[in-house]
């Protein structure tokens, strides 16, 4: 009888050593990242590892591959589903007149990303429950309307990109690959509406079929200005040679017939001495000046040089004759001109502009004239680094061309009143009057189109000035969890419009 129970004992025991083996096992295999689990299987050799995880664990290792599985299979079938999809959309948009209405439909409180019907490139949201957003000195509301219909994919990680205007009682929206809409500003009240598609001749104009699938060429910024539609995009000159240009039409809401404004002569073409060309680094941002002119911001394609060389239109913020489309380089050394503001009342640009890999900038060109054209640096100067890992050897020729000092000063360049390391993917830039915070003053939203959070990404960076603007007093980060390429203040709403690309859609942002 004692032998019994003695054997049952050691029996007993055994059990739940090799229970507890059994549950290490899967520890193992499962968590590697635990610090006490990985010192042991460092230490067990890897034939025992394999061994133990194709017979003993195998159920449970299986089990695992078998939902990873699942998951890629399933993100696949989106994929696929979301590019017939935007094929449809492109179809309708070459071959027929499009769609006449597009509908936007606001998202619930109660909503998340994971609830509605929308592409992976969807990565954050308003929170859930409320609809606000609260900063560190702040409290806002968000009102997101998404649509189904303006999948683009103008940026490789996002669905859409658009640009805001206002005309009367109307918002109106041009799309990367050409498609104008407008809506009343009263259809924001509702829970959801359709905007109308407006016909254009600008299949006429633009015929290189680049412009309107998924690429970087395409609209890049909008303007209502003196009842006219001005739209800046990326201009074939001559084969595989590209330039911003910029076209005008008369405000008419059925039928917008458009017709050339500027077009410089020169082009950047695709094979060039520097090795480098990208369609994302055209600028284009266009804005009312003084004395009938318009300013109107220009990339270099990646050809840097061009940003330093006074005969050249490129890397310049340019004055543009609206009689007779004559221009003029206010300011130089730019690389790529993302947010363009002109305050009439106190004389001064403000612009954002990206850097390569960190070092966008905000910069102040105060009172702006031919007599003192101003240098902001690029490419000699910037406060980032070349793409792909820095001073590496691949890169040598890059810094050889543009060496990117970190001071603009020392080089007689202008300094960015900020600049952000790592990059935010900077964008358009709005003056925020008092009406809409009776505590700002000087305070200015910048838009954001990175995709890390983390870095201040996917936000509107509010920067509060001192009287003289030359000193930061105050940063703030609204977080929308969205790639904002487009914002604009709408004075008779007292709220601020931003087209979002992720859902895609248009948020309504009020305090």
């Amino acid at each position: 009888m004692k032998v019994t129970f003695k054997r049952f004992k050691y029996f007993f025991l055994l059990l739940i050593i090799l229970f507890f083996l059994y549950i290490l096992g899967l520890q193992l295999i499962n968590n590697s990242n635990l610090n006490v689990f990985f010192k042991i299987k460092s230490i067990i050799p890897n034939s025992l590892k394999h061994y133990a995880k194709n017979t003993i664990f195998i159920i449970p290792s299986l089990k695992k591959k078998i939902i990873e599985l699942n998951a890629i299979i399933e993100f696949q079938k989106e994929s696929l589903d979301r590019k017939n999809e935007t094929l449809q959309e492109i179809s309708n948009r070459f071959f027929t007149e499009g769609y006449p209405n597009i509908p936007f439909k606001k998202k619930t409180k109660k909503e998340n990303y994971s609830d509605l019907d929308l592409p992976t490139t969807s990565l954050y949201a308003v929170k859930s429950g409320s609809g606000i957003i609260e900063t560190k000195y702040s409290k806002y509301l968000l009102t997101i309307f998404q649509t189904n219909y303006l999948y683009n994919g103008k940026a490789h990680d996002a669905s859409a990109s658009g640009y805001i205007e206002e005309y009367n009682d109307k918002i109106l929206i041009g799309t990367g690959d050409g498609t104008f809409l407008y809506f009343y500003k009263n259809d924001l009240n509702k829970e959801q509406f359709n905007s109308k598609t407006i016909s254009t001749n600008i299949k006429e104009i633009i015929k290189y079929e680049k412009f309107y699938v998924h690429s970087k060429f395409g609209i890049k910024d909008i303007l209502v200005n003196d009842d006219k539609l001005y739209i800046s995009y990326s201009n074939q000159l001559t084969t595989d040679c590209f330039n911003t240009a910029i076209l005008v039409a008369d405000i008419n809401f059925e039928y917008l017939n458009f017709e050339k404004f500027f077009t410089p002569n020169q082009c950047v073409n695709v094979k060039n001495d520097y090795g480098d060309f990208n369609a994302h680094i055209a600028g284009g941002r266009i804005v009312n000046f003084k004395n009938n002119k318009l300013l109107f911001s220009t990339g270099a394609f990646h050809y840097s040089k061009h940003a330093q060389n006074d005969k050249s239109v490129f890397g310049k913020i340019i004055s543009i004759d609206k009689t007779n489309g004559n221009w003029v380089i206010i300011s130089k050394g730019h690389r790529n001109i993302q947010g363009l503001k002109y305050d009439s009342e106190k004389d001064i640009i403000f612009s954002t502009e990206h850097g390569p890999t960190g070092g966008d900038e905000f910069n102040i060109n105060f009172n702006p004239n031919t007599n003192n054209v101003k240098n902001y640096g690029w490419p000699i100067s910037s406060y980032g680094e070349h793409c792909c890992g820095g001073k590496i050897e691949k890169n040598k020729f890059r810094y050889e061309k543009a060496p990117l000092h970190k001071s603009h000063e020392k080089y007689g360049f202008v300094e960015p009143i900020k600049y952000y390391v790592p990059s935010i993917g900077i964008s358009e830039i709005e003056k925020i009057p008092k009406k809409f915070n009776k505590e700002f003053d000087n305070d200015f939203f910048i838009a954001s189109m990175g995709n890390n959070k983390e870095e201040g990404d996917l936000s509107i960076h509010h920067i509060k000035l001192d009287k003289e603007l030359k000193k930061i007093l105050k940063e703030d980060i609204i977080v929308i969890g969205e790639r904002i390429r487009d914002l604009k203040y709408i004075e008779s709403l007292n709220k601020i419009i931003l087209f979002i690309e992720n859902s895609p859609g248009i948020g309504v942002l009020s305090f």
